[in-house]
């Protein structure tokens, strides 16, 4: 019996790995490095991983409109899911919610994750097991 085995189908991604501080500027950066990537991959989902970094406590809604809306620019290559990982800290998941806000307004598929296997979950394609 193969009872609570899945098989994850893991379709291409995009993997983009950060770490340090994390700024306006620098995250409209990322964005157009990752809309850059995206536009000759548009099969790929993208993995955003920022688990390593840190943003000021100072981020302001208005920055993260400004990230969203940098997304927003460039929506033709962003047609599949996108994941960010975060790491587990209350302050930071306010910061990311409100991205994710801004995100879904725009029609964006995105989710936030605090660990890699959601993540890659939810990239993928699931198929149970049964006997």
């Amino acid at each position: 019996m193969l009872s609570g085995i899945k098989v994850y189908k893991v379709k291409d991604f995009i993997r983009k790995t950060q770490t340090g501080n994390i700024d306006l500027n620098r995250s409209k950066q990322i964005v157009r490095e990752l809309a850059d990537a995206a536009g000759s991959r548009t099969d790929h989902n993208i993995l955003v991983d920022l688990r390593e970094t840190t943003v000021s406590a100072a981020a302001s809604i208005e920055d993260i409109m400004k990230v969203a809306f940098e997304f927003g620019s460039y929506v033709s290559p962003f047609k599949n899911k996108i994941a960010n990982i975060v790491p587990d800290d209350p302050e930071r998941l306010i910061i990311a919610n409100r991205f994710k806000a801004c995100m879904d307004i725009q029609g964006f598929e995105y989710e936030i994750f605090t660990d890699y296997e959601s993540a890659i979950e939810w990239l993928s394609q699931t198929e149970d097991l049964e006997e």
